[in-house]
């Protein structure tokens, strides 16, 4: 078999949004289980790799949910990166990715009463963006891994209604089928195209068909 060399060489931008990954979500645990959060980031950093994504795109991947979950603004992010040695250019665009994929802003509250303002709004955000925008994948990278680990769950005997109503979920099942065909039918439109995402793109269609076969949507 021919070798063939990778797309890029990982250096100190993947070595820097791993650290601080690792640093900043080293306590966390995924909703409803014990498994280290720090799966669900090395997970969506690795199918932004799997399906074309550039470096930046990755250690994006290694911290979308940074501005989300934990109490930190985008400047300082981006100085802890840099801190970390990664060149500022480069911390400035892994930090406009991991902003472009925040849902509502840091700081924000996030319960029941907002999920719906800030997933329409979300929805709204990603139909703006060009097909090539580089949050567009890394965004779809975290629904499908997200969408997966909750068919596995499901294929172990519970429903979509049991596990939207755990608590840390802000909306029952049914808002959750409206928000996820959503997401389905964007990414489709943005990406379906990309030969690379395109089985991404599948995959979470595959996900949301299973999760919600059995559930009715409601629109908020």
């Amino acid at each position: 078999m021919q070798k063939v060399e990778p797309r890029w060489n990982a250096g100190g931008t993947t070595t820097a949004a791993l650290f601080l990954a690792v640093q900043l979500f080293a306590t966390k645990a995924r909703k409803g289980s014990d498994t280290p959060y720090i799966s669900h980031l090395l997970a969506v950093s690795a199918l932004v790799m799997e399906h074309g994504g550039s470096e930046v795109q990755a250690a994006a991947g290694l911290l979308h949910d940074t501005l989300e979950d934990i109490k930190i603004s985008a400047h300082q992010l981006v100085a802890m990166l840099v801190e970390h040695g990664m060149p500022l250019s480069v911390a400035r665009a892994v930090v406009a990715i991991v902003k472009a994929t925040t849902d509502g802003e840091p700081g924000e509250r996030r319960d029941n009463h907002d999920w719906p303002q800030r997933k329409t709004a979300y929805l709204s955000s990603l139909r703006k963006k060009s097909a090539h925008d580089p949050a567009l994948l890394v965004s779809l990278a975290d629904k499908v891994h997200n969408g997966e680990v909750t068919v596995q769950v499901m294929r172990g005997g519970t429903t979509a209604a049991a596990f939207y109503a755990q608590p840390g979920f802000n909306a029952e099942a049914t808002l959750q089928k409206w928000y996820y065909s959503s997401l389905a039918r964007v990414f489709r439109d943005k990406l379906g195209g990309n030969v690379r995402a395109l089985p991404l793109v599948r995959r979470l269609e595959a996900a949301v068909d299973e999760i919600f076969a059995n559930v009715e949507a409601a629109t908020p």
